[in-house]
């Protein structure tokens, strides 16, 4: 009995053994799968190259650079320029040299230099002065009552001042609206717009560029508002259109666009400091009213 009770526990040992007791050495072996992460490549999308102060939305498909001035080389396929910065003649030079790429021109038109490759988004400055004029209106109002004065100064520009003034007399027909003429030279449009202060205005409002800033410069100096019709004109919207387009592979040239009220291109962008909440808001409102067709007055 001792003897068969060894033999059954021997055998029990060599069962639960890997070798030994006469068998086959038993190997096992383990196969460890391993996923590498795959890492997409990433999307660079359009090379676009921004110049000049404008206001640009990221566009899905698009990698915009801000570049401090105009590109001459080919290195980007969309190169959107701002008028104010950049004169047309320089750009229509570019783009007749690198026909591959393509320019958009922000704010002014490409008259006199079309090019297949290059586009102008003109934004109705007429109705950016209109509400302007609204706005000037409406601290007028505010500030000086009935006998309120506000001012269009700088370079004679009739149709714009006569939007201007047609904005202002939508709020209080009474305002008073001076006109300071002068050269584009920005000590001549200081002048300008200091003369009329001197002479009560409030508020004083200018096209734009160093004339503008120089006007408005002479107008914080006596603490008083100074407007532009930049203040007016979201450039983000007709940019998005044309950039969305061509994400899409579709360019446009040889023409002008042109963008008002009801495509969202003219609002509120920027309003002086000194100008109060309450103006400020009917400001707004006074530019929902223009983009959906109504007199605008806040």
């Amino acid at each position: 009995m001792r003897v068969r009770a060894a033999l059954i526990a021997l055998s029990v040992l060599c069962a639960g053994a890997a070798a030994g007791c006469g068998g086959a050495a038993h190997t096992i072996t383990t196969t460890a799968t391993v996923k590498r992460a795959t890492v997409p490549a990433r999307t660079v999308g359009l090379h676009v190259a921004v110049v000049g102060p404008l206001d640009v939305r990221a566009v899905p498909g698009a990698s915009i650079t801000r570049v401090g001035a105009l590109p001459t080389s080919a290195a980007y396929p969309l190169v959107i320029v701002s008028a104010q910065t950049t004169d047309i003649a320089a750009v229509d030079a570019v783009a007749q040299q690198h026909p591959t790429s393509h320019y958009v021109y922000v704010g002014g038109s490409t008259k006199g230099h079309r090019q297949s490759n290059l586009v102008g988004l003109v934004l109705n400055d007429g109705q950016a002065a209109q509400l302007g004029g609204v706005v000037a209106g409406l601290v007028a109002s505010e500030q000086g009552g009935r006998d309120a004065r506000i001012a269009w100064v700088g370079p004679r520009e009739t149709a714009l001042a006569t939007a201007f003034t047609r904005g202002a007399r939508n709020v209080q027909q009474s305002t008073i609206v001076l006109r300071g003429w002068s050269a584009a030279l920005p000590a001549a449009c200081k002048e300008a717009a200091l003369g009329a202060i001197a002479r009560g205005a409030v508020v004083v409002m200018a096209r734009g560029g160093v004339c503008a800033e120089a006007a408005i410069a002479g107008a914080h100096q006596q603490n008083r508002i100074g407007l532009q019709i930049s203040d007016f004109e979201l450039t983000d919207v007709p940019i998005g259109v044309v950039l969305g387009d061509a994400v899409a592979g579709v360019y446009r040239g040889g023409e002008d666009i042109v963008f008002d009220a009801s495509s969202g291109a003219i609002g509120v962008r920027h309003l002086d400091p000194r100008i109060t909440a309450d103006v400020a808001v009917r400001a707004r409102a006074a530019a929902q009213q223009l983009s959906s067709g109504l007199r605008p007055s806040g």
